[in-house]
């Protein structure tokens, strides 16, 4: 909305040398198209978009506000304090839960266990979008796009790979530093924004999650095995995040087990961490 917002008052600018000599009422409208529906009109320090038959209006009262020939949808884009509440970078850890490893033996599940203290969480928000929902700003959403990284930290020195409809847990030879399964993501993040004060707020709503890829890799020496683990393509989950000013923490859960029915453990993901303005 801040974009669209700055985009209304380019062609605001660019556009006003000529209104200059246009009637008085129809000085401050700029017509979209030839029916004359679609429109841009400031009065007294608003701006009024009608675009198909719905009125958008931006900034605090006056006559734009007393409009009644098309329904209104008004957001207070002057008085709202900063509403979107997705940051740039969001780093944490991850673990899984729910875990159910009764497909395989106690020596095999004992061999698939991870370790959280070397499992993290990385969210990079490139887009985002925030909507006022009431006229102080108290209610607002979000919507983001961007890209999550997952690194999940075997305990010990082991993998998995795919053998017989199944992934299953391979024990790694030599001098093993790290081995991890890790899952790229697009990340797609819908929030609703309680700003029960000036800085401080809270948010919950979900996230959709998209596969891009998945790595096996340890070392030494460094190894990368790409696309052979069986992690669902899609994952939908819940969010949920306090905050005060620029920074916040966050929960993440998503309802979709990790793996595709019964090529690996039952589990589900689970993140926590901050969220990092810049």
């Amino acid at each position: 909305m801040k974009r669209l917002f700055i985009s209304i008052i380019a062609i605001l600018s660019v556009v006003a040398v000529s209104a200059q000599e246009q009637d008085p009422v129809e000085k401050n409208t700029i017509y979209i198209g030839s029916d004359g529906q679609n429109r841009i009109t400031t009065d007294d320090g608003n701006i009024s978009l009608t675009i198909a038959g719905v009125n958008l209006e931006f900034g605090n009262s006056g006559s734009a506000a007393n409009n009644k020939e098309n329904p209104r949808v008004t957001f207070s884009a002057f008085e709202v304090r900063n509403t979107d509440h997705l940051a740039l970078f969001e780093v944490g850890v991850n673990t899984l839960v729910n875990t159910d490893y009764s497909m395989y033996s106690k020596e095999e599940a004992a061999m698939l266990q991870f370790g959280n203290r070397k499992s993290t969480y990385i969210a990079i928000n490139l887009l985002s979008m925030d909507v006022a929902l009431n006229k102080r700003g108290t209610w607002s959403f979000n919507m983001g796009f961007g890209f999550g990284c997952e690194r999940y930290a075997f305990a010990g020195p082991y993998s998995m790979q795919y053998v017989d409809g199944m992934m299953r847990p391979v024990k790694l030879e030599g001098d093993i530093k790290k081995s991890q399964l890790g899952v790229d993501y697009i990340h797609m993040p819908f929030l609703i924004n309680w700003n029960f004060s000036k800085k401080f707020f809270v948010a919950a709503g979900a996230n959709l999650d998209i596969v891009m890829n998945d790595i096996l890799r340890y070392r030494k020496p460094i190894t990368t095995i790409e696309r052979t683990v069986t992690v669902n393509p899609v994952q939908i989950g819940a969010t949920a995040r306090i905050g005060y000013g620029k920074l916040y923490g966050f929960v993440n859960y998503s309802f979709l087990e990790m793996f595709k029915s019964g090529t690996g453990p039952k589990a589900n993901r689970l993140s926590a961490g901050v969220g990092l303005f810049f």
